[in-house]
């Protein structure tokens, strides 16, 4: 097998970096990024990094008390393994794959997949969903959004699988009991993002002291918008620390509840006096979609296999994940 020498010069690069950054984290944390900038091929990593380049001349940027807080609590081969997954794999190899295919197939590829897991269909087929991971590889995907109900322990096979992508586990904090915490702790690649309900304290807890890499996020609806605009709703994750907060729109919000909630998220990672990474999964993945390959693509599938997009659900049998492979159904998806 070919060694990836690029992958292996990052990777020595971030590793040897967070032994130093404790000690002087703007100092450190700027040379990653002039460095980055350096490896950086991609359009959008070259972008993200010049955007950071730039954000991190504020001397009393609450990112760099991030970075200090995630280099002092989480493990170090989480943060290398995670961040060279997402990083490296997804957005700078996995991006140039998806811009190779698309151009010589004509149909969009999403940088990023959505799925929500069907427990029953994963008893009744182990290897479904690995399945579909190693569809989406071949196409260049390399981040995994996982929404997953009951017990998660059952999907972490699916995981083990791939250790060269990037996955996010999104539970309810119920749902994450030490049991689950000590069969994840050989798996470096998962990030656990947990619901903001009664038991999301209790859950990022557990996750601080595994010193795993988390987030916390919420799917907001048409009531939830004036908590989220008017700050209240992430004000009261701070006390958790997790490392990013995320939004994900409910299908019922109409198109200007989800405008005004995003310009009030990009606006509070421009203000940088929050030291968490605040995203909507929705128009950032669609954002980072469109400076990846020049076009418009979010790719989810539900629960029963239907074929989720920004613009809605499908539920025809032909874009059903179920019935049909994940290639054929982006291109038919995208003929329409």
């Amino acid at each position: 097998m070919k060694t990836d020498m690029t992958k292996v010069l990052v990777e020595s690069t971030l590793r040897r970096t967070l032994k130093n950054i404790q000690e002087s984290p703007e100092r450190a944390t700027r040379n990653l990024i002039d460095l980055g900038l350096q490896f950086s091929s991609g359009r959008f990593q070259t972008r993200l990094l010049k955007q950071a380049q730039k954000m991190m001349q504020n001397q009393k940027s609450a990112y760099y008390d991030l970075v200090k807080n995630i280099v002092a609590t989480v493990d170090h081969d989480i943060i290398t393994t995670f961040g060279i997954n997402l990083g490296y794999n997804s957005c700078t190899k996995g991006a140039r794959l998806i811009r190779e295919i698309e151009a010589e197939k004509g149909f969009n590829i999403p940088w990023a997949l959505n799925l929500a897991v069907n427990v029953g269909k994963l008893e009744e087929d182990p290897d479904f969903y690995s399945a579909i991971v190693r569809q989406g590889m071949a196409l260049g995907i390399h981040t995994y959004l996982l929404f997953v109900p009951g017990h998660p322990e059952k999907v972490l096979p699916v995981i083990e699988k791939e250790p060269d992508c990037a996955f996010i586990l999104f539970l309810c904090g119920h749902q994450i009991s030490q049991s689950l915490i000590d069969k994840m702790k050989p798996i470096k690649h998962v990030m656990v993002s947990v619901y903001t309900d009664e038991d999301m304290a209790g859950a990022c807890k557990k996750l601080l002291d595994a010193k795993r890499l988390y987030a916390v996020y919420q799917r907001y609806t048409e009531q939830d918008k004036e908590s989220i605009i008017n700050g209240e709703w992430l004000k009261s994750t701070l006390p958790v620390h997790p490392a990013f907060a995320f939004l994900r729109a409910d299908f019922s919000c109409t198109s200007q509840t989800q405008a005004e909630v995003y310009q009030h998220v990009t606006a509070v990672r421009d203000r940088q006096q929050v030291p968490l990474i605040f995203m909507d999964i929705k128009q950032d993945t669609l954002m980072i979609d469109q400076v990846i390959s020049d076009g418009e693509c979010l790719v989810g599938f539900d629960a029963d296999g239907s074929l989720c997009t920004h613009e809605g659900i499908k539920r025809d049998e032909q874009y059903n994940i179920f019935h049909h492979p994940l290639e054929e159904i982006l291109q038919i998806a995208s003929k329409k």
